[in-house]
């Protein structure tokens, strides 16, 4: 609420001086047009930004954060809100005539952005993983960040919204237009390289996929979804200790003896494999209409998988104390007071990178009754990857809430065990032990496998088939 109230005070201190026509009453006044747009920038620097300023100081000392070293990041933060929200909310202002047009543009962007994202998803423009030269990914961030300063200033200068648009829409096609005619130069196929299963850090096999009788979903109480994911079990064995796999991206074809073949390319998975996990359940987006025409017909699956591996390092045991502790990587924690599963962290400006592990076995908290003997994999994990930092900063608090979800072991059941394993639900209290440490990514690899002879409805959700 707060931003949208910061965006109709924009609105409306800039169309006080209404830019569209020239029948206006200030007009008639010898107004120098870069006085006036930068009254606009004052308004907006002195009314929204100073006492943003002083409030994200308050906040980092309230909450026990450096505020001096964090100053960088608060003025990054501060001048992001100029680029991402006054100079973006200014051209919205400078080309309509008064707030009603302005809303009636909004509503038109929002129903242009719904639409194009369907068309997106239901024909699929590139694949997932892919990217341009850098060096054009940043000739096109100028250019569209320089063509946001330059419409309101021209705008403000010569009064004319038909050459504003056309200056704005023109450099709107010159992005897209490289986007679509200079080639990917890093596809997944070039970041992940292939790899041999023999030379894998890892070991992943398909399970043995049952076959499905009779029709599902016939009571109509599910409708129709537009997409279907097909789920597709994977056994996993052999990662190194501190080490964590991470299937970044799945790639699904299919060809079968009527000479059907279809693949929708590479889409994100990010499903973990740690050391004590043996199954993993993998996730393929296929539109309805590709699933209705071959969904009973038995084909042959080429199961691609995009992985990276990472190691820990730095690691050190971190203390549960009491109901709030602080730490230099999570931040200032507490166990969360509805759940103690999980963990409740502040940090400054981004969320933390680090890997955690709980060995429930040793944890001082108290448990339910073991119905079953206790497994070795007892081990529950949870970690954050993040990138470097960029610009700009979006967002106006400099106080980021994060939770930290442990997961534990995916476990293979076994018919010929007597006793049930039980995998502890992981528990917080004072005195529990948590392994900290750093991820350093040490391998990007890329696997094939295959998965004959199976229908597309054996592998679909009951509630889609």
């Amino acid at each position: 609420m707060l931003v949208i109230f910061w965006a109709f005070l924009i609105i409306r201190v800039i169309q006080d001086e209404s830019l569209v026509g020239d029948r206006q009453w200030w007009v008639t006044k010898p107004y120098e047009w870069w006085k006036l747009f930068f009254a606009k920038v004052f308004f907006f620097f002195v009314v929204i930004c100073l006492p943003l300023f002083y409030v994200q100081l308050f906040l980092l000392d309230k909450f026990r954060f450096p505020v001096v070293g964090n100053l960088w990041r608060v003025f990054l933060m501060d001048l992001g809100i100029f680029f991402g929200l006054f100079l973006l909310v200014a051209i919205l202002a400078c080309l309509t005539k008064n707030f009603g047009q302005a809303l009636l543009t909004v509503a038109v962007i929002v129903v242009a952005g719904i639409g194009f994202g369907w068309i997106a998803s239901r024909f699929g423009f590139g694949e997932d993983g892919d990217s341009q030269w850098a060096i054009v990914d940043h000739f096109q961030d100028l250019l569209f960040w320089s063509s946001v300063l330059a419409v309101p200033a021209y705008q403000f200068a010569q009064r004319r919204r038909v050459r504003a648009l056309g200056l704005f829409a023109g450099v709107f096609a010159v992005n897209i237009l490289l986007s679509v005619v200079v080639p990917n130069t890093e596809t997944t196929e070039t970041k992940y390289p292939l790899a041999q299963l023999s030379q894998a850090s890892v070991k992943i096999d398909v399970r043995p996929i049952p076959e499905t009788t009779g029709k599902s979903n016939t009571n109509g109480r599910f409708a129709p979804t537009p997409n279907v994911y097909l789920n597709i079990p994977v056994s996993v064995s052999g990662v190194a200790p501190s080490t964590v796999v991470v299937i970044e991206l799945v790639k699904l074809t299919s060809d079968s003896a009527q000479g059907s073949h279809w693949s929708r390319g590479w889409k994100y998975q990010h499903a973990e494999a740690w050391p004590e996990d043996q199954w993993r359940s993998l996730a393929y987006e296929v539109s309805r209409k590709e699933y209705e025409k071959v969904k009973t017909v038995p084909m042959n699956l080429h199961l691609e998988l995009a992985l990276s591996e990472y190691q820990e390092t730095d690691p050190r045991i971190l203390k549960v104390s009491g109901e709030e502790f602080v730490d230099p990587t999570v931040g200032i924690c507490r166990v969360a007071p509805i759940r103690s599963e999980w963990l409740e962290c502040l940090n400054a400006f981004r969320e933390p990178r680090f890997i955690a592990t709980v060995d429930m076995r040793n944890s001082p908290c108290p448990t339910e009754a073991n119905n079953g003997e206790t497994s070795a994999e007892a081990v529950s994990h949870a970690w954050r990857f993040q990138n470097s930092e960029s610009f700009p900063f979006y967002g106006y608090s400099p106080i980021v809430n994060s939770t930290i979800f442990f997961r534990s072991a995916s476990l293979a059941d076994d018919p010929e065990r007597p006793t049930k394993l039980k995998i502890p639900t992981p528990l917080f209290c004072p005195g529990t032990d948590i392994r900290l440490s750093k991820p350093v990514l040490t391998r990007k690899w890329r696997i094939k496998l295959e998965i004959p002879n199976v229908r597309l409805q054996d592998i679909a959700p009951l509630y889609s088939r």
